[in-house]
């Protein structure tokens, strides 16, 4: 944030330019020759206007027509710098709008590429980060940032003229000009540093707590409470709680914007006192007869037309809206360690399709995790401390233990997600949380999985991005996630679209969902993928149907190695290994017991006793109980 005028105003230009120049190179060229040449345009306007007043009263006071032919001459060059100015102006303003298109493509492009390219998902689980990075996009969506970069060439046509009313003004009193614009670019300054200012507190507020804000309004607005909202009769309660946390946001950006007024006065009143020193003394001079009357005109539009050293309004506020959020996004992808905002193009790899030679390795893929510790930021005492653990290649490997224990932590660990704190995650000997080659050889469905509002194909496609085309691939991995009878179901079939928001779209069951979700990583496997991990995406299903799919999973991707995370043991008792997870004296997590179903039952031990309780407690239900 800015702490006043500085230099730091000239950094934001800097970033700016050199982003627009990365954006459209010949187009930008070609609008600064469109302003340069506007703006000549306006200066020859003011000179051929006062000399067309001078010979004017020339050609009446000599009353011959030899003394009519300058008024022809600067009449004709008058017209054509009025002609030639708006026409400019508009060829600039149609190519600014092309240029405007390019830059918020790029700047989308970057503001993507601060939430994906980072290899792990730490930042995005930093409110801070998120919040930043929330308030950079929402602010694209605001007519004033598109309006600065189409403002750009207006405005730097505006200074520009500027420029050549200072060189005319130079002409009379060589020190005149510098007087003048001296006190319009200190107003200028002091205003670019309060706009700034409003601008850095706007996004500062948009992160967190207006967020929040923009939540409460989704629910009073949106589908996904309305039944709840109307039927605990919640929306003046959060109509409340939405006005109060909207206001409180705000009250920091209102409670700025008084802040910082006292300069603007002082350098307004310095500029109306330069001009009033400059007016006085082209009035003395007029009076004594020191300067002609073209050359009044022409020396007090020059004088005006300094203005434009000034502030600008509407049109720097724009500007300045749109250089804080490029600033903003330049700052926040140096802090995650990004390239340059305005560098080379982005070197993520692209997913493996059939054209991209890049080739991973296939096959059932060797899971290590080598004296692993791994703390959460948000927390102080270690999630895993040196854990170690080998899944060997094409083993079935289910992971048990209570909630809390850390279960999901170690999938995200191996699915690089997080990186550890200290000790090593391979995956064929890669690394996973460094290397997206390595991480395209696992196919993961949490228990959140992502409800895409995209077509049935593309659902479960995404699975392997190279083969949803395929309808062999997405039939098998459908039906052998038990989801034969869906495409029957479904209008459009495979195009039809998963969500009612879109004309022709349905919902889902939510067992119709988790089918789909596991017909996802089934397709994974047809591609790259070594390691098919479940991560409690049953959840919702009952015991036997659980178990049933679980035992079907295991039985389409042998051959594979698989992860099972459940917490119903029943449900995993056909892997080929099962590890308890369990916390040490400290607190954090380990593995407390490692075997088949049988040898941890006869242990006696952790497994045994939360196995036998789940088997009571179903029995008790009113089913049978599980062996």
């Amino acid at each position: 944030m800015t702490s006043g005028p500085s230099l730091e105003s000239l950094r934001r230009l800097a970033l700016y330019g050199r982003l627009l120049w990365a954006s459209a190179p010949a187009h930008s060229l070609a609008a600064l020759g469109l302003a340069v040449g506007s703006a000549g345009a306006t200066t020859a306007g003011i000179v051929a206007t006062g000399q067309l007043i001078g010979s004017l009263r020339n050609a009446l006071d000599e009353e011959s027509s030899a003394s009519s032919s300058p008024v022809w001459f600067w009449l004709i060059l008058t017209a054509g710098t009025l002609v030639a100015g708006p026409v400019l102006a508009a060829a600039m303003s149609a190519l600014s709008q092309t240029i405007s298109a390019r830059y918020l493509r790029v700047f989308y492009d970057l503001a993507m590429d601060a939430g994906t390219a980072p290899h792990g998902i730490a930042h995005l689980e930093d409110a801070a980060v998120t919040g930043r990075l929330q308030a950079v996009i929402s602010a694209t969506r605001e007519w004033d940032f598109t309006a600065g970069v189409e403002l750009t060439w207006s405005i730097l046509r505006t200074r520009l003229t500027a420029v050549g009313s200072f060189l005319v003004l130079m002409t009379w009193r060589w020190w005149a000009p510098f007087v003048v614009a001296a006190s319009y670019v200190a107003l200028s300054q002091v205003f670019t540093w309060w706009v700034n200012r409003q601008h850095d507190n706007v996004l500062d507020v948009m992160g967190d707590r207006r967020r929040r804000a923009s939540y409460l309004r989704g629910l009073l607005t949106g589908a996904a409470a309305a039944k709840e909202v109307r039927l605990f009769g919640l929306a003046g309660w959060l109509l409340e709680r939405y006005s109060s946390t909207w206001k409180g946001a705000m009250a920091l950006v209102w409670r700025h914007r008084h802040r910082g007024l006292g300069s603007l006065m002082v350098a307004a009143v310095c500029m109306l006192g330069a001009n009033g020193l400059v007016f006085a003394l082209l009035a003395r001079d007029a009076s004594a007869g020191v300067v002609s009357l073209a050359a009044i005109v022409t020396l007090m539009q020059a004088i005006l037309a300094l203005e434009a050293f000034g502030p600008l309004g509407d049109e720097q506020m724009a500007f300045g809206r749109c250089t804080a959020a490029t600033w903003e996004l330049g700052r926040l992808r140096t802090e995650l360690g990004l390239r340059d905002i305005a560098g080379p193009s982005s070197t993520a790899p692209a997913y493996i399709s059939d054209n991209n030679p890049a080739r991973l390795s296939t096959g059932a893929a060797t899971i290590e995790l080598r004296d692993v510790t791994f703390t959460y930021p948000t927390r102080q005492e270690p999630t895993f401390s040196h854990l170690s653990l080998t899944v060997p290649a094409g083993q079935a490997l289910a992971v048990v233990g209570e909630n809390g224990v850390g279960k999901s932590t170690l999938i995200k660990l191996i699915c690089g997600l997080y990186a550890p704190d200290n000790g090593t995650v391979r995956i064929d000997s890669g690394d996973p949380s460094a290397d997206d080659t390595v991480r395209r050889r696992i196919a993961v469905i949490f228990q959140d999985f992502v409800r895409y509002q995209l077509s049935l194909r593309r659902n479960i496609g995404l699975g392997s991005v190279a083969h949803q085309d395929d309808d062999g691939i997405l039939s098998k991995a459908l039906n052998d996630a038990g989801g034969s009878e869906l495409l029957d179901r479904l209008e459009h079939r495979w195009d039809t679209i998963l969500s009612p928001e879109y004309s022709g779209g349905t919902d889902l069951s939510g067992g119709q969902w988790q089918r789909v979700a596991l017909a996802r990583a089934l397709t994974a496997a047809a591609g790259d993928a070594g390691v098919i991990v479940l991560d409690e995406p049953t959840a919702a299903l009952d015991v036997r149907a659980e178990a049933a799919l679980f035992d079907r999973f295991l039985e389409v991707t042998g051959g594979l190695t698989t992860l099972l995370v459940s917490h119903r043991l029943s449900s995993v008792r056909h892997a080929d290994r099962i590890i308890v997870l369990g916390h040490d004296d400290l607190g954090s997590g380990r593995i407390i017991e490692d075997g088949t179903h049988d040898e941890l039952l006869a242990l006696g031990g952790a497994y045994a006793r939360m196995f036998t309780l789940q088997a009571t407690r179903f029995a008790t239900a009113g089913g049978e109980p599980t062996p």
